[in-house]
């Protein structure tokens, strides 16, 4: 019963607080470019303040732009619950890799369909960036998330911190896969130097292209969207970067501080680097494939599991 209370709990202060560290990379941002920036609290401002608007749709979109925020919020928030937030879940609990990449390909799919459905240039323009970007992205979460299943000898999400510290040859591999990683995770939540989540400008956007016809209560839902990917995508890499206590609750809590370091840390890295060109991100995520690629070889090769 325990796992079950901290999954439960965990769960709803990933989604909870999911706008707040947000907030904490925007600040991060701003303070490290000489700026004041936004309060932490901005994010739950602006959802209520959406939530209590009108909600209008293009003259030309079907049920499709109604629908897609709804599809988008839905498949995030099951993506947090197949986290395991107390370092292993309870019995019975889904947990598998495999379903996450699934999810996280709908929610882009239905982002661009919307995009798409709005009719308008802008919206045409990021849904072909984002399906061009999944078509890389994809490929390179297998690769690191390789070096898991090879270890494991399955694909369900739980922690190998065990295993590399068990065997002081893995942490070459281990290392080039969390590297591998965080490069992926970056350009899934769509931050610098992949994308730019702060601007609006023709020539870099992406996933804002595709929500700009968005208002109201469609957008709320979009922005909560965007919020929960933050802390799952980022969550998700530190169950198998550890470290695992024993207590499912220190467990817990750990991940609520890792989440909060992981937030000032992109707020750092989104302050020193610059976008890359549209045309470089097929170079960037092909790094970050190699990289899980050549962590699986290197176990592999220096004896197996």
């Amino acid at each position: 019963m325990e796992l079950w209370g901290v999954q439960i709990i965990g769960v709803l202060l990933a989604i909870l607080l999911s706008p707040f560290y947000v907030g904490i990379a925007q600040t991060v941002k701003a303070r490290m470019q000489g700026r004041r920036g936004p309060s932490l609290w901005l994010g739950y401002y602006v959802l209520k303040k959406l939530w209590g608007k009108e909600t209008t749709a293009p003259e030309y979109s079907s049920w499709i732009f109604q629908v897609a925020p709804t599809v988008s919020l839905s498949a995030l928030t099951v993506i947090a619950l197949f986290i395991p937030w107390g370092g292993r879940v309870p019995a019975s609990w889904p947990h598998d890799a495999l379903t996450v990449f699934f999810l996280l390909a709908l929610e882009r799919f239905w982002v661009g369909l919307a995009g798409l459905d709005a009719a308008g240039t802008f919206g045409g323009l990021g849904a072909s960036r984002i399906a061009t970007l999944g078509s890389g992205i994809e490929p390179a979460m297998f690769a690191v998330f390789g070096l898991l299943w090879y270890l494991t000898g399955g694909t369900v999400i739980t922690p190998i911190m065990p295993q590399w510290w068990a065997h002081p040859l893995h942490m070459l591999p281990w290392g080039l896969a969390v590297l591998g990683y965080a490069l992926v995770a970056i350009a899934e939540l769509g931050r610098l130097p992949a994308d730019n989540p702060d601007t609006h400008l023709e020539l870099t956007m992406m996933h804002e292209a595709t929500i700009l016809e968005y208002n109201g209560r469609l957008l709320a839902q979009s922005q909560a969207a965007v919020a929960i990917k933050f802390t799952s995508i980022i969550a998700l890499g530190w169950v198998w970067l550890g470290p695992n206590l024993a207590s499912p609750w220190l467990n817990l809590l750990l991940r609520l501080i890792e989440l909060t370091l992981s937030s000032m840390f992109l707020g750092v890295i989104e302050s020193l680097v610059v976008k890359l060109r549209y045309f470089r991100l097929s170079t960037y995520l092909g790094i970050a494939m190699g990289m899980g690629m050549l962590a699986v070889y290197l176990v592999a090769f220096q004896g197996g599991k």
